[in-house]
């Protein structure tokens, strides 16, 4: 800008006229684009908004996704001889469980030698156990030391370890496997007198033996080849800890309806908090995402969902209302704690399912086209990196952009136009202050001049 201060020529308050010209012209369209961008950021922080709702309801939703979610089961020992778990599918029911003898591996202790520094000869040493062996090559340099490093090192090692002790008769290398049972005794051997020290003249210190429990008494004995005992009883894992001292210790399995009625109520309070979150963003009055069309898209969908039945259930269940799970008249999913008339209230239709249907409570929410199968594709389906409302925020934000370059060209036009109205007004006040001075000069020039006579008679 040429001139900095208008008017000063003229007297005039060219400064103030200039303002008001451009002022008049910014003011609509900075009006228009203040309104645009708050109705931008206004939609845009209801999708962020409706976005984390949407994510909340649906980590919530995915702790049922699963069948094994809701075939829990409440396990209990009376004493610590063994550790019990289960599938979820166990009958329920008590047994006595006696742990008669533990899994154990051989443990095989080589002749004395003098020192951990003594070779023996070389020679091949041949573990096996089993179905299991390997070959350790020794050479007629390697001292026991290196025969032990050998041994735990060798690549086809199925579970055989060498240690070196040191005791007051001499020393020697104890062989120990980690194969328990009958079948799995570990043997070694040599074709080579020179290794018959490692392996022919070696003494079992601790043979292998199976693990045995007893169910129920009556010599119901159960023999494995380790401590684990899988679906001995049907659906049940026992591990035997200790040989019982004292009897048989009492193992209760009973299922826990409990944990799948919590998960449930954490569902539908989710899932009512994501309804008030949408009711909150979408009214009219005061909704940052007031008639939006996906938020009443969203709501219709999801309730759809919870209403309808589950294709391929064949069962008494097949819907969340036949469980007892149901809108009311203001669309608020509940489970009704009152019935009316001879009819069962939904607590006690959800009790009643739980107990008597729990696999099909299981399949309408986890089963391959159940409940959150659907409620996720819906969901990810909006909130994906490619879902409908990441595109839209997608969208505003290059919005925003576009706005921003907006009130940067009006910022130019403005400064253009301020320029163009100071040339304009320099002509002016040039021109006034000429006449300004010109009548300066002619006042000057026409005043009467006083000669100092005085007057005649």
């Amino acid at each position: 800008m040429n001139i900095t201060s208008a008017g000063v020529g003229s007297g005039l308050d060219l400064e103030s006229i200039i303002e008001a010209f451009v002022t008049a012209e910014s003011i609509p369209t900075e009006i228009r684009l203040q309104e645009k961008e708050d109705r931008v950021k206004a939609e845009l922080s209801g999708i962020g908004t409706f976005k984390s709702a949407l994510s909340t309801f649906q980590a919530v939703a995915e702790k049922l996704a699963s069948v094994d979610d809701f075939n829990q089961q409440v396990i209990s020992t009376s004493n610590e001889d063994i550790t019990v778990t289960t599938n979820g599918f166990a009958s329920n029911g008590s047994f006595d469980i006696e742990v008669i003898q533990l899994a154990q591996a051989t443990r095989i202790q080589t002749e004395d030698f003098a020192s951990s520094t003594t070779t023996v000869g070389a020679g091949t040493l041949t573990f096996g156990a089993g179905a299991d062996s390997f070959d350790v090559t020794i050479d007629a340099a390697d001292d026991l030391s290196a025969i032990r490093d050998k041994i735990n090192s060798q690549s086809d090692n199925f579970g055989v370890t060498a240690s070196l002790i040191n005791s007051d008769s001499g020393t020697y290398l104890t062989y120990t496997s980690k194969n328990t049972g009958l079948a799995n005794e570990l043997s070694v051997s040599t074709g080579d007198a020179a290794l018959d020290g490692l392996a022919t003249n070696a003494t079992i210190t601790r043979n292998a033996q199976d693990a045995i429990i007893e169910v129920d008494g009556n010599g119901n004995f159960i023999t494995n080849d380790t401590n684990e005992f899988k679906n001995s009883i049907e659906d049940v894992t026992i591990v035997a800890n200790k040989v019982s001292a004292s009897g048989p210790a009492t193992l209760d399995i009973s299922q826990d309806q409990e944990a799948p009625k919590e998960l449930i109520e954490e569902f539908v309070s989710a899932f009512n908090e994501l309804s008030s979150s949408m009711d909150v963003l979408g009214s009219a009055k005061f909704g940052k995402l007031a008639f939006d069309s996906d938020l009443r898209s969203m709501d219709g969908q999801l309730k759809s969902i919870l209403i309808n039945t589950v294709s391929g259930m064949t069962g008494d269940i097949k819907s969340l209302g036949d469980m007892g799970i149901q809108f009311d008249e203001f669309g608020v999913l509940k489970v009704s704690s009152v019935g009316v008339g001879s009819m069962q209230s939904g607590a006690e239709m959800l009790s009643d399912a739980l107990e008597n249907n729990l696999n099909e409570v299981g399949a309408i929410f986890a089963s391959p086209n159940g409940i959150i199968d659907q409620l996720t594709t819906l969901i990810e389906g909006y909130n994906d990196s490619d879902g409908t409302l990441t595109q839209r925020q997608k969208s505003l934000n290059e919005n925003l952009t576009d706005i921003s370059d907006e009130y940067d060209n009006l910022e130019a036009r403005l400064r253009n136009y301020e320029d163009t109205l100071r040339q304009r007004f320099a002509f002016l006040d040039s021109t006034v202050a000429g006449y300004n001075a010109t009548s300066s000069w002619l006042q000057t020039a026409l005043k009467p001049v006083n000669t100092g006579g005085g007057a005649s008679n």
